[in-house]
């Protein structure tokens, strides 16, 4: 991603109100009225699962889901935007898990650090 591009996304994601239209558009239209319950049935994992999301946004899987959550999993929720990654925060109030930014082209963890990634509805933002 070039400096302008990711200036631009930057700027189109500094807060969620770009992504809270987007996410409205796909409730009111889409024909998979459970997204997020679908995608986090797939994950599938151990009990004390390590994950981590990239491109967390407003933090709407995990919202959705929060009944669903194993108390032992290690959650790491990550977006290059610092507004995002707050506003998750605010929305994820009770949830344990760490809030990171991180640009999902460098990303700052060791090999087999998770057991899981998730990069949902965000790889389009991701040229390389």
């Amino acid at each position: 991603m070039s400096v302008t591009e990711r200036q631009e996304v930057l700027n189109q994601y500094a807060t969620a109100a770009n992504l809270q239209a987007r996410a409205a558009l796909h409730e009111r239209f889409s024909t998979n009225p459970n997204w997020f319950g679908f995608v986090f049935e797939q994950l599938g994992l151990a009990e004390n699962a390590k994950l981590l999301e990239l491109g967390t946004g407003s933090g709407l899987l995990w919202r959705a889901n929060t009944k669903h959550i194993p108390p032992h999993w290690v959650i790491t929720l990550s977006d290059l935007s610092a507004g995002m990654l707050a506003e998750a925060e605010k929305n994820l109030a009770g949830v344990a898990a760490e809030f990171r930014v991180v640009d999902a082209q460098i990303i700052p963890f060791a090999d087999d650090s998770f057991d899981a990634v998730i990069a949902n509805h965000m790889l389009y933002h991701v040229p390389d």
